[in-house]
């Protein structure tokens, strides 16, 4: 297809006003290579992409401790733990160092959503080997 050849509706023209320069020129390639479809649907997915912020990845999970349960929340590079037992916080914590999981304290409080007593928050330096406990 030639770019003369090429009919963009009013719908697709809106589309187009939306992208920056770089992404006009692209569009029209694309248009006149794989046709208007498949470049709309292209530049739509880009805008979206720009948009729309990503969400963080976040993981939680409830363990047994001993009598106690442990909510553990992970997100990117940060661990939240909450119990009703700091003893149950403090073992875990020194499971995972000895593990291997470098950590480090963060000064963060306890919010409504953390239902148990204690809370902690550490933030995931790195990992390591596994260190001896001797």
């Amino acid at each position: 297809m030639k770019l003369e050849e090429l009919d963009i509706t009013r719908d697709d023209f809106s589309v187009f006003l939306e992208l920056n320069p770089r992404e006009k020129i692209e569009f029209l390639s694309d248009a006149t290579e794989y046709g208007i479809e498949e470049s709309i649907i292209k530049q739509i997915d880009n805008l979206a992409d720009r948009f729309i912020p990503e969400m963080p990845y976040i993981e939680t999970k409830d363990i047994q401790v001993g009598n106690y349960k442990l909510s553990i929340t992970i997100l990117k590079d940060e661990m939240h733990f909450n119990s009703n037992s700091m003893r149950a916080i403090r073992k875990f914590v020194s499971k995972l160092w000895n593990d291997g999981l470098l950590l480090s304290k963060l000064n963060i409080k306890k919010t409504k959503f953390d239902i148990y007593r204690y809370f902690k928050a550490y933030k995931i330096i790195g990992r390591g080997t596994p260190i001896c406990p001797n």
